[in-house]
This record gives C-alpha cells, sequence and structure tokens, in this order.
C-alpha cells in the first residue's frame, strides 16, 4: 500500500466561516458579542467531537516513515518497483523472502530447529546480490534431515563422516559411477582417478565456495550417472537403527537384472500413478523401474549427491544439474527465441525424442513412456492432437535376448538412422511434453521458456521441484500417461489459462531457476555437508 494520503478538508474552520458570514449581518452589543462568541466556541467543539471522534482522530493519519535501507544486507529486489496491479506470483516469492540476515537466520532455526552451517553469513550475502531465493530449500532440508537426526544422538555424530570416508575408499578403488572431491585450504582436487562428463562444472563450483566451506578440509561424494542411487528408506521403522548397521556386502555394485522385480519388493519404492484416491502403482509403466538403464544402487544410507531421485525410493541429497545451467555444455540450447505468436502455434503436443528409457527385454518396451506415447498418438481419434515421434532408436540398450531392433524400428516408424529435428521446430506448437528417459528429462527447464505449454510426466525429483507448482507452471500428466488426452482436450478448450499457465512457467524459470539460483543451491548443499562431516555442531 502507498504510504501517499490526502488530509481530510479543515473542516472546521469553514463551518466556523459560514457561521461568521451568517451573523455579520447583525449588529450586537459588546456583552452580546462575548456570549456570542464563547457559545460559538462551544457548538464548534461539539460539532468537531461529533464528526471527527476523540482527540487522537481529528488529524489526519500520519504516514508512516519511509524504510530506511540496510546498507550491509537489505539489495534491491527486482519486484521493489513493480506497481501493485502488475505484479506476479514471482514478485511476491521475492517480497517475502528474508531481507537481512537476521531475519534469514530466524527463519532457518524455525524451520530446522538448528542454527545455520558456519560460512552461512557469507552465503547470505551472496544469495542477496545474486537475487536468490533465502527462506524455499526446504527440499535441501528434507534430503538432510535424517543425518542430522543421526549426529543428533550420542556418539552417532560422525556417522555421516565415516559413511563418506567409507565412499571415497571404494571409490579409489573400483569405478562406480561416482566422483569424490577434496577441499582442503580452500583448494580443490579429485580424490580419484576416474573422470565424468560434469567434472569441469563440478570443480568450477567447487572452487567458488571453496574459501567458505568451515573446517580444515571437506570430502564429497557426487554420483555422475543420471539415476540415483541410494535404496534407502529413511521413513521405515527403526530406520535410524538401520542405517547405523550397515548391511549392504556390496555397496553401489547391485544390479539387478531386471529391475521390476527388486523395485517392487522394495515397499517404499512402489510408485503411485496419482496422489489422490485409490493406489495405483506406476512401477510396470516406468522403464527406469522395469529394467534400468543403469542400477548399481546401494542399500545402505550414505551420503551422496544426485542429480534426481525417486522419493521415497531413494534417499540421495539432491543438486543441480549440469543440465540446469544455462550456460553448461549439457543444457538444451535453441538457436533463436520464439518467433511464433501464440495465436499462429498449433493446438497440438509435440514431441520428439530417443528411445532411451531402460534395457528391452521382449516386448517389455510397449510399458516404456516414450513408446507408449506413440502407441497413445495412434490411436484413430488422438492422432489429431499430437505430434509425437522417436526420431533415434538407442541400439546400445538393444543387446538382451529378445530385442529386435528392426522389429522395433518397423512397428513405430522409427528411421534406420537417426535423424534429429530442431528444437525451434516446438515453437510451432502451442503444447509440449517432457517425459522420462532413462531418468530425468534434461529438457525441462528449456521447454518451460520455450513458449509453449509444458505437460510434464516423471516419476523423478529434481531439486526444484518444490518451487514449480503443477497446474500453475505446467500441466502434470501422469507416469502411465493415462490422463495425457484428457489434458490436451482441458487445454484446447480453456486457451486463456493454458496460455497464463505457460507464461507463469517461463516467468519462474527465467526470474528464479538462474544459474546463479543454481550455484545458491549448491553452495548451502555444500555448507550442510560440511557440517555433518565435522560432526553436525
Amino acid at each position: 500500500m502507498s504510504s501517499s494520503y490526502s488530509p481530510l478538508p479543515s473542516t472546521p474552520h469553514s463551518v466556523g466561516g459560514r457561521f461568521r458570514s451568517r451573523f455579520s449581518r447583525r449588529r450586537w452589543g459588546t456583552p452580546v458579542l462575548v456570549g456570542g462568541v464563547v457559545g460559538f466556541l462551544l457548538l464548534v467543539a461539539i460539532v468537531g467531537k461529533l464528526f471527527w471522534g476523540g482527540e487522537d482522530d481529528d488529524l489526519p493519519p500520519t504516514p508512516p516513515p519511509p524504510k530506511m535501507p540496510d546498507t550491509q544486507h537489505d539489495l534491491p529486489n527486482p519486484s521493489d518497483s513493480t506497481p501493485a496491479h502488475l505484479r506476479t506470483a514471482v514478485d511476491d516469492l521475492f517480497e517475502r523472502q528474508p531481507q537481512t540476515l537476521e531475519q534469514a537466520t530466524a527463519r532457518y532455526r524455525l524451520k530446522n530447529g538448528r542454527s545455520p552451517p558456519r560460512g552461512y553469513d557469507r552465503w547470505f550475502r551472496t544469495a542477496k546480490k545474486n537475487h536468490c531465493l533465502v527462506d524455499d530449500y526446504d527440499q535441501l532440508y528434507r534430503d538432510f534431515a535424517p543425518f542430522y537426526q543421526l549426529a543428533a544422538e550420542k556418539g552417532k555424530e560422525r556417522f555421516f563422516g565415516q559413511m563418506v570416508e567409507a565412499a571415497a575408499k571404494m571409490i579409489h578403488e573400483e569405478n562406480f559411477g561416482l566422483r569424490a572431491f577434496t577441499v582442503e585450504g580452500g583448494k580443490v582436487d579429485s580424490a580419484d582417478e576416474w573422470s565424468s562428463n560434469y567434472d569441469e562444472l563440478w570443480l568450477n563450483l567447487l572452487k567458488n565456495v571453496s574459501s567458505s566451506l568451515p573446517g580444515p578440509s571437506s570430502k564429497f561424494i557426487i554420483n555422475h550417472r543420471d539415476e540415483p542411487r541410494v535404496v534407502f528408506d529413511v521413513r521405515a521403522l527403526n530406520a535410524d537403527e538401520l542405517a547405523l548397521k550397515p548391511q549392504d556386502e556390496t555397496p553401489f555394485r547391485n544390479q539387478p537384472k531386471p529391475t521390476s522385480k527388486f523395485y517392487t519388493e522394495q515397499k517404499h519404492c512402489l510408485a503411485p500413478t496419482d496422489d489422490k484416491g485409490f493406489l495405483k502403482y506406476a512401477n510396470d509403466a516406468s522403464s527406469f523401474l522395469l529394467y534400468s538403464a543403469s542400477s548399481d544402487v546401494t542399500t545402505d544410507l550414505y551420503p551422496v549427491l544426485s542429480q534426481s531421485k525417486i522419493y521415497p525410493c531413494f534417499a540421495d541429497i539432491l543438486f543441480p544439474s549440469a543440465f540446469h545451467y544455462t550456460s553448461s555444455y549439457w543444457h538444451p540450447k535453441y538457436a533463436f527465441p520464439d518467433n511464433v505468436a501464440w495465436a499462429d502455434k498449433k493446438p497440438v503436443l509435440y514431441w520428439r525424442g530417443q528411445s532411451t528409457g531402460g534395457w528391452i527385454s521382449g516386448n517389455n518396451y510397449h510399458s516404456f513412456p516414450r513408446f507408449k506415447l506413440l502407441d497413445i498418438a495412434r490411436e484413430p481419434a488422438n492422432a489429431p492432437l499430437m505430434d509425437v515421434a522417436i526420431s533415434a532408436f538407442y541400439e546400445h540398450f538393444c543387446q538382451l535376448d529378445g530385442c529386435d531392433a528392426g522389429k522395433i524400428k518397423a512397428e513405430y516408424g522409427i528411421p534406420a538412422s537417426p535423424q534429429g529435428a530442431p528444437r525451434e521446430d516446438g515453437y510451432g506448437y502451442k503444447y509440449v511434453l517432457d517425459v522420462d528417459g532413462n531418468a530425468f528429462s534434461g529438457r525441462y527447464l528449456g521447454l518451460l521458456t520455450s513458449g509453449s505449454l509444458v505437460f510434464k510426466s516423471t516419476l523423478f525429483t529434481e531439486y526444484f521441484d518444490g518451487w514449480l507448482r503443477p497446474f500453475e507452471h505446467y500441466l502434470p500428466v501422469r507416469p502411465d500417461l493415462s490422463d495425457l488426452v484428457e489434458r490436451i482436450e482441458w487445454a484446447r478448450a480453456n486457451d486463456d489459462e493454458a496460455r497464463r499457465i505457460q507464461k507463469a512457467g517461463k516467468e519462474f524459470v527465467e526470474r528464479v531457476i538462474t544459474d546463479a539460483q543454481n550455484d545458491c543451491y549448491f553452495h548451502l548443499v555444500l555448507l550442510e555437508w560440511a557440517r555433518l562431516q565435522g560432526g553436525g555442531h
């Protein structure tokens, strides 16, 4: 609300003026005149009391004093100058963020029941400088919660650090698809001889925050595979006792083939198709859960940083992926911005992609979401609603007995040799689909900024999922795609609302999930990790 105001008219004086003009037409003697003046003043007082209330209210309200800038912490917010009628949900999100270190610390204590980790003050200043969120890190707190609970038990303070060291020792001896990095004296180094596609990005990020990490040294375990690795149910009865007694004899080497039976028997890995009503499970609709492209999991509670996970099946600690950074080679890039007006886009769902998902054995691929998508689109009634195709067959996953690549290509019209489609082709469509491959899809953020409404089907959680809201920033689709047609028909029938959701998703990603925000999230992850490695104090 604006602090400006319009003062009430000075009514007592104007009333007095009217009376004065009326009575000045007659001449009065001095006694009468004095008595008249006294009576007049009493009348004015009575009228003023009746019309303007008590003595505390007979002056216009004093405007609030201007907000004094906090030169240390209160940095400008992008939404500060936005007129009220133009404000969006993103403006409100930034508006409610703590503006001072004291406020941020209080919010942290309120949510976690402990003080922030060492280095939080520097993190806060960096977050404010780069317009990062300060308060909304519930996913991060949830990921670390089991480890803090264990660290609070007497004699168990070193559990986190011990498990990190155990993992690092295994990684040093064998390539598990994991990397171990050390930060000592502000210097970053690899603790193993392996490599990954994302090493350059991770090393740079670690170097950027190395000087602010507490303690003489820290060691971090990072999973460089797309798939999560820690199959541990932190919600199970006596899970804390189970965590303290590791039972896995081959951690990070468990490779069930196929994976369907393994994940079905892990009751916390039964993934619902919907979060409402009677439970129906999507395990038979997920290529990852049916026959993972890569498993290599552990059933003990090891601290591992991963790009995505299925909750509550996995207990990995999430952090930003290379696919989330616009500056990264791995981020899906467009050659030019969206150049098709919304009204000129086709009200049709668009998707192109490879046949990735998992190992093909017999006819199990019919249950994989990318093949299932084409089956749905081939129904005569659905054909006008979708323009979808598999543009390349991933031969690597067709090595098992019973996989006939030629037959599958013919069945689904997959070209004999890969035929990539320009990402910009999606500009011509109002709706685009993001669907799981081997694990999470790296396209998601790029699609949200493309100018088309995103339909999202996934079992996987990424670090920002608590910020991007279904029906507000995108349209959710069940993992088995059973409601996909219904969602498309809704969007076609409600074009204005579909457009509003598309614009909200685009604005949120462009203003909130920035490279700087990725850095802020990763930085806070490392601070929490470093504290736990030092005993959790």
